[in-house]
């Protein structure tokens, strides 16, 4: 009898454990397509900036050197990337799971 309840005891928990791991991996992927999206968003604004730059007369050197730091933290303000859609879902599923 003891023998059974901790079998069901242990069956259980390793199916909660698998249920876990699979949320975390599932909010992994969804983190890591925030994170790429949010890095193409900053290589494009970086791009734009830059060309932009050149073609109202400046030298590309300088252009590039004016805008290395697109995107990144500037004091204390952080640039606000969440807007975009997989980060939206990445937040969506973190909450769901909190509640």
């Amino acid at each position: 009898m003891k023998i059974a309840i901790l079998l069901l005891g242990c069956s259980l928990s390793a199916s909660l454990l698998a249920a876990v791991e699979d949320r975390e991996a599932q909010q992994a992927k969804l983190d890591a397509a925030c994170q790429q999206a949010q890095q193409q968003l900053v290589e494009q604004g970086k791009k734009q900036r830059i060309d932009a730059c050149i073609k109202a007369g400046g030298k590309a050197a300088k252009c590039q050197q004016e805008f290395a730091s697109f995107g990144q933290r500037e004091g204390n303000k952080r640039p606000d990337l969440n807007s975009l859609p997989p980060c939206q879902q990445a937040d969506a599923y973190r909450k769901s799971y909190r509640q």
